[in-house]
């Protein structure tokens, strides 16, 4: 089975790659900053005795229910902003209108995808197409049906 673009760096940009990292250390940062508290409740279950003076200086359980209900209402807000990031982004890629570039022509598709110009024109006279595709996204062959 042939993996998908997002399972090969190679073919990423370099500000794609920093942004998944990015990303990636802000949501375990998130992770672990939401689970300490539990973290520290098992650790006082477990008798650790570090811990065990954490949660009464932090007030006991009682706390630790309103520290879970504050993360639960950051959490919520966290989501609606990357909702609304999400639909301001679709709503301004919709509103720009697309730039308009020459019509590229069949000499120039063909070398940039590297098939000859017979093919090209016989694949699209052909009602389905399959197009195969090496590791480094390279077209190897193309199957007419």
């Amino acid at each position: 089975m042939k993996e998908i673009i997002i399972n090969q760096p190679h073919l990423q940009s370099f500000q794609q790659k920093c942004g998944s990292a990015f990303m990636a250390l802000v949501s375990w940062l998130l992770w672990l900053y939401f689970l300490w508290p539990l973290l520290t409740l098992a650790g006082w279950l477990m008798g650790l005795k570090s811990l065990s003076d954490e949660i009464r200086w932090f007030g006991g359980y009682k706390t630790l229910l309103e520290l879970l209900a504050l993360y639960g209402e950051i959490v919520l807000a966290i989501a609606l902003l990357w909702l609304g990031w999400t639909l301001l982004l679709s709503w301004r890629h919709a509103v720009v209108a697309p730039k308009r570039t020459a019509p590229v022509t069949d000499q120039q598709l063909a070398v940039a995808f590297k098939v000859d110009l017979a093919g090209l024109r016989q694949a699209r006279t052909g009602k389905k197409l399959t197009v195969h595709f090496d590791e480094q996204a390279g077209i190897t062959a193309i199957r007419h049906d």
